[in-house]
């Protein structure tokens, strides 16, 4: 793989990253991992133009293709590409729509199909055991319980949670309003145990802030925060599994599918755009129904 790190990059081109990255999070609302991520994919693709001493005006499709030939490793995994060519792929279209070139290369580069893999999720008891695990008699440890109660009742996004208003939340209707992906704002339901733990948290509270969720008096949760929190709580359970605050989400759509739950229903809670998204937790139940045959059936 070509080394790209020392070559800097060209202050117009830097400036139309900066740009680009700041209409995704505006336009799109992407996350600041999603975020960092586009912005190193193409920051590389513009050290490797450097390097090659071509303006990004005059690449081609067989300018993609020879970058892509010199970066990626044959132990790069699918979903690394695909998002690499995603990002450059967004890019483009942003300059062609800013008129910084007339057409993107990209249109004539085809996207690998991505590889299906099922999430990991919890079971009831895992779920169970985990909500149970933080101390409540402490302002912290009732935070904490707050979060993972909310984000197992209600599916959401971790960055949907981190930015969580206090006014987002409606104890009459049993509500939370989000912000989701694309800037589209949607109502999800939320249990009677999350709404309970929520409001004995706030109640705790003695700062201002207008967020839920605060760490060290009046600072907002971050998205990491959440993630090493977990991570001490799956500990504490006894839980091995790999499990991330996205797992949550999945943890809670794949037990409403479980449940008897409709997946239009489930769709609209978890703020897909796509009903394809959505279907994957059939598969999980489709799954787990056919280990259940598996085991109990006598003809299996």
């Amino acid at each position: 793989m070509e080394k790209m790190t020392q070559v800097l990059i060209n202050p117009q081109l830097l400036e139309n990253i900066e740009k680009f990255i700041q209409f995704l999070k505006i336009q799109k609302n992407i996350s600041e991992n999603t975020a960092l991520a586009y912005r190193r994919d193409i920051e590389q693709f513009s050290r490797f133009l450097e390097r090659k001493k071509i303006d990004i005006k005059n690449s081609d499709k067989f300018t993609v293709r020879d970058y892509l030939a010199n970066v990626l490793q044959p132990v790069e995994k699918k979903s690394s590409i695909i998002r690499k060519i995603a990002a450059l792929r967004g890019f483009f279209n942003f300059l062609v729509k800013c008129k910084v070139i007339k057409i993107s290369p990209m249109d004539f580069i085809l996207m690998p199909k991505s590889e299906k893999h099922l999430p990991n999720f919890l079971t009831v008891g895992e779920i169970n055991l985990i909500l149970s695990a933080p101390d409540t008699s402490k302002i912290s440890g009732l935070r904490d319980k707050a979060i993972l109660e909310l984000l197992y009742s209600s599916g959401l996004r971790i960055s949907e949670l981190t930015t969580l208003s206090k006014t987002d939340v409606d104890y009459i209707l049993g509500t939370v309003k989000v912000m989701g992906k694309g800037a589209k704002q949607r109502l999800v339901p939320v249990g009677d145990f999350a709404l309970d733990t929520i409001r004995k948290y706030l109640k705790m509270r003695t700062d201002s802030s207008p967020f839920v969720f605060t760490i060290n008096g009046s600072k907002k949760i971050s998205e990491r925060f959440v993630q090493k929190m977990l991570k001490i709580y799956l500990k504490k359970a006894g839980i091995a599994k790999k499990i991330t605050p996205h797992s949550l989400r999945h943890t809670f759509a794949t037990h409403l599918i479980d449940n008897g739950c409709d997946i239009r229903s489930v769709q609209e809670m978890l703020g897909h755009k796509n009903l394809a998204t959505t279907q994957i937790y059939t598969h999980i139940t489709s799954q787990m129904m056919k280990k259940i045959y598996d085991k109990v059936h006598p003809r299996a």
